[in-house]
């Protein structure tokens, strides 16, 4: 059997951390090297590990001072000793036979990446978790799906919402360990699935998607996802996918590159309009912000997307992304956020 290294990193989770370590540990398969990285936790989260080390031998931990997420994740990454490498989130929980599922297709279809579904749970819901999931999967047909790394770049960077944010995380995934032997987490940034991600899947020759639920995205109120946009936020998300652009221009993959700049432009306007809601001291410096940088790469980037858009939800956004260039000289880029749901959403 393969040896599979998961990765979890840990910052003070004191209360959702048994759950997500039980749902390692009983995994149904058993070669798994879980790697522990406890990143400078302040609560009792290092006491929790090491009371799970007892009792399970395959467990192994780092004990680092705090560095983020991406630090620990390749802190983690720099031990690995699996062909196979999974991530997850110590506030999540995975189905019991997530490893066995995602290894049995990788294998089947000779593929780099399997890939399965999350979904969206309440954190009041946690202790139930598991069986959300499977009732879930109760009432669908598991399918698979197979697609090279170009169709899956092109279904990434598409213009629907949902197919992105479940191939962009990394954690509803299971990786061969060599498409990590020249890519780490770009460290002390938010976003830091979208600075990776691409760089992985350009790496591939084949990932299977499959529509099966294995993963619990525990939804908590003090998520940094949920809370006030901050401007080091707005920077980091348009920086991932300037990243993203940069990277497939110097690939001369101008099919993917104006894709990319679509969604650009498109986080200007969502932020804009999510700021816009806010109650904030410094909401005109965030929106001016994502003005200038909207203009700036409309003005590069409008001439290769009008020439390359090649279906009437991207002709939309085209036509949106028209009107929003002349409001985003008067202040009025967040305006357009309701329609633009409406495209991305259809």
């Amino acid at each position: 059997m393969n040896k599979i290294s998961i990765i979890v990193p840990i910052y003070n989770v004191e209360n959702q951390l048994p759950y997500c370590l039980n749902s390692i540990i009983n995994q149904t398969y058993k070669n798994l090297e879980i790697i522990l990285v406890n990143d400078g936790s302040k609560d009792n989260s290092l006491n929790i590990i090491n009371e799970f080390a007892k009792r399970d031998d395959r467990i192994v931990l780092i004990d680092k001072e705090n560095g983020g997420l991406s630090s620990a994740r390749n802190a983690g990454l720099s031990i690995a000793t699996g062909d196979f490498i999974g991530f997850v989130d110590s506030d999540d929980i995975i189905i019991d036979t997530f490893y066995e599922y995602l290894h049995s297709i990788v294998t089947k279809y000779n593929a780099d990446i399997a890939q399965g579904k999350f979904l969206r749970i309440d954190n009041n819901k946690l202790h139930i978790a598991n069986s959300i999931l499977n009732e879930k999967n109760s009432q669908i047909e598991t399918t698979e799906n197979i697609l090279t790394n170009i169709e899956a770049l092109n279904t990434l960077y598409g213009i629907i919402e949902e197919p992105y944010v479940q191939e962009v995380v990394v954690w509803n995934k299971l990786y061969k360990k060599s498409l990590f032997t020249n890519i780490k987490f770009i460290e002390n940034r938010l976003h830091e699935d979208e600075f990776t991600t691409h760089k992985i899947l350009y790496n591939c020759k084949k990932i299977v998607c499959s529509n099966k639920y294995i993963y619990g995205y525990m939804q908590t109120s003090d998520s940094i996802m949920r809370k006030e946009i901050s401007l080091k936020r707005v920077q980091d998300c348009l920086d991932a996918s300037l990243n993203a652009i940069d990277f497939f221009s110097n690939n001369n993959l101008p099919n993917i590159e104006y894709k990319i700049s679509i969604r650009y432009l498109s986080n200007c306007i969502e932020l804009s309009g999510k700021i816009l809601n806010e109650n904030s001291n410094n909401n005109m410096t965030k929106l001016s912000f994502l003005e200038d940088a909207f203009i700036k790469m409309y003005e590069q980037k409008i001439n290769l997307i009008s020439s390359s858009i090649s279906n009437s939800s991207e002709k939309s956004i085209l036509d949106l992304l028209k009107i929003a260039y002349l409001q985003s000289k008067n202040h009025n880029l967040g305006s357009l956020w309701p329609e633009l749901k409406n495209i991305i959403k259809s």
